[in-house]
């Protein structure tokens, strides 16, 4: 994690999501993907804490992978049973009303606003205009340029894909509307929603603050 210039954050998700840095485990991007938005929404959160507290089968999310809607129930099932306040969507890109101009407009909201993080679930294929990628991936929306039109990527394999990218929006959304043959339904995104405020002694903070102040007393603990 980077520790430096916290007082610098501004209230974009991409300076909530930078802060922090996950490494794919083999082809786990979607539980990835889960412990990386909730760690930065404030709520330190692991890979192998995601295993853990909703019993997933290893074997089955590594050799099967997993679809938008068994990554939402595996979210869903970690926030009950931990108890998290936040509050879980998700959004099939085959909806009638996921256009692209209402997914337009929820990035455009969704990026500066720091109490929410969205899982991107799409094409690798599509995103990236090559053939020779695997296909579906999860990572974290962090940005979006109206100038540009483009869409700003944290990814989940920074070492395939690098930890930040670019796509246009108009393509990002096409990857997500792409067919996911193992449900035969259309990918699209999943919404994490903090239902209160980030507070550290009492004090309304920034989301990350909670997570790198847990950070750092678990780095203190383990070296006393």
């Amino acid at each position: 994690m980077d520790l430096d210039n916290l007082a610098q954050i501004s209230k974009r998700d991409l300076e909530i999501i930078q802060l922090h840095q996950f490494q794919q485990p083999i082809f786990c991007c979607n539980v990835t993907a889960i412990a990386y938005a909730f760690t930065a929404l404030g709520y330190l959160t692991s890979v192998d804490e995601i295993f853990y507290v909703t019993q997933l089968p290893i074997a089955s999310v590594l050799d099967d992978g997993m679809t938008l809607a068994e990554t939402y129930d595996s979210c869903r099932t970690y926030i009950e049973r931990k108890k998290l306040p936040v509050s879980i969507r998700v959004e099939h890109f085959d909806k009638p009303s996921m256009t692209f101009e209402a997914f337009t407009r929820e990035v455009e909201v969704a990026v500066t606003n720091e109490l929410d993080v969205h899982i991107l679930n799409f094409n690798t294929r599509i995103a990236h205009e090559n053939p020779s990628l695997e296909g579906g991936h999860f990572s974290l929306l962090a940005d979006y340029d109206p100038d540009t039109k483009e869409v700003t990527i944290a990814d989940t394999n920074p070492k395939r894909y690098t930890r930040f990218w670019k796509c246009p929006i108009q393509r990002l959304y096409a990857a997500c509307v792409d067919k996911d043959s193992s449900s035969n339904r259309s990918r699209g995104m999943i919404v994490l929603r903090r239902l209160e405020e980030a507070k550290i002694d009492g004090k309304e903070v920034h989301p990350s603050e909670v997570a790198l102040n847990a950070f750092r007393s678990d780095n203190s603990s383990e070296n006393s």
